[in-house]
This record gives C-alpha cells, sequence and structure tokens, in this order.
C-alpha cells in the first residue's frame, strides 16, 4: 500500500513559513498549518486543524482541536511553537536572536485577571526593551559627535549633520515615556 503524502494529509495549506536553523547553513525547515475543518469524530461539533513540520526529522501531520475553528487554528499555532521549542534547536525567521516568531498563546480559561497580568507584563518588557534601544542609540550618536569633534568638523556642522537623527530618537523617547500600563489596549474613545 503506497504511503500518503504529507501534503496531501494536511489539506489546503492556509499558511506556511520557511524557517533557518542557527548555525547551521542551508537546512530550511517548512511550517505549514492546513484549513481547520470539523472532526468528523467528534460527538459534540468540534473542529480539528493540521499542521505539518518540514525539514525537522520524519514529516508527519498532527491535528490540533478545539471547540470551533477558530481554537482549532490557534492550538495548531501553539503546537508548531511547541514542535520546534521541544527540538532544542534554535530555529529562525529572519533574525536568530528573534527566533521563529510564532506567538506565545496565553490561554483565557484561566480567566480575564490572568491574561490582563500576562499582557501588562508584556507590555513592561516591552518598554524596557525600548528605552535600553533608545540609550545604545544616544550612546551610538554621542560616539559619532565625539569622532567628528576628533576630526575637527565644527561644532555648528556635527550639530546639523546629527540634527535628524537626534530629532527621530527624541520623538521616540517622549513615545515611550508617555505610555501608561495598558497602553496596548483600545480605549473606548480609541477608534482602532
Amino acid at each position: 500500500m503506497k504511503k500518503k503524502r504529507p501534503q496531501s494529509e494536511l489539506g489546503r495549506p492556509i499558511a506556511r513559513r520557511i524557517l533557518s536553523e542557527d548555525g547551521v547553513i542551508g537546512r530550511k525547515i517548512v511550517v505549514s498549518i492546513g484549513l481547520p475543518r470539523p472532526d468528523r469524530l467528534s460527538k459534540h461539533g468540534d473542529w480539528k486543524c493540521p499542521f505539518l513540520i518540514e525539514g525537522m526529522g520524519e514529516p508527519k501531520v498532527e491535528q490540533a482541536y478545539g471547540v470551533d475553528s477558530l481554537q482549532a487554528l490557534i492550538s495548531a499555532i501553539t503546537g508548531l511553537r511547541v514542535r520546534l521549542e521541544q527540538s532544542g534547536r534554535n530555529f529562525f525567521w529572519f533574525d536568530p536572536n528573534i527566533g521563529a516568531d510564532i506567538p506565545l498563546y496565553v490561554p483565557t480559561v484561566w480567566g480575564k485577571r490572568l491574561v490582563e497580568r500576562v499582557s501588562l507584563a508584556i507590555e513592561r518588557e516591552t518598554v524596557r526593551v525600548w528605552r535600553a534601544r533608545i540609550k545604545k542609540s544616544w550612546v551610538k550618536i554621542r560616539a559619532e559627535e565625539t569622532k567628528l569633534r576628533q576630526q575637527g568638523i565644527a561644532p555648528t556642522k556635527i550639530a546639523r549633520m546629527l540634527a535628524q537623527e537626534k530629532t527621530i530618537l527624541e520623538e521616540r523617547e517622549a513615545s515611550v515615556n508617555d505610555l501608561k500600563p495598558g497602553w496596548s489596549r483600545p480605549s473606548p474613545n480609541d477608534p482602532r
């Protein structure tokens, strides 16, 4: 009997990402998610969503389940992320420091309060990272100013040369400093 190809078991792919492995040149890992569909074996009308990882051992279509198609899809995304993490290898999409960029799901089953606390922790960490990047950029600008002064360039010319960079950095700094807890959630007057 002929073995089914993983792509045919996956069905119609709705999302695909090609990953690389840090330190391994030329290896490509392809992660795919198929279209969610009703689970014929479910007595309650549940759904399933297939996902596949190719390039990391024998490719095998796995199923994620949910009470509706959205929950099945979210479970498939989580399944991909978990399988990649379980391998212990460092896969990445564009940058090894960022990784595969497959989001972490915060289960709402534990209540809205937990989701709010996790969201605030993510916001705090995001602000911390932005402040560190801004600080690093200021250090680079100061180093550039010092280098230009050592080359004998007039202070007014240095100011003109670095004015745009400083303005952009000041605007970013002001935006980050204006952030208050809950900034990522729309307010009632926010037209988002």
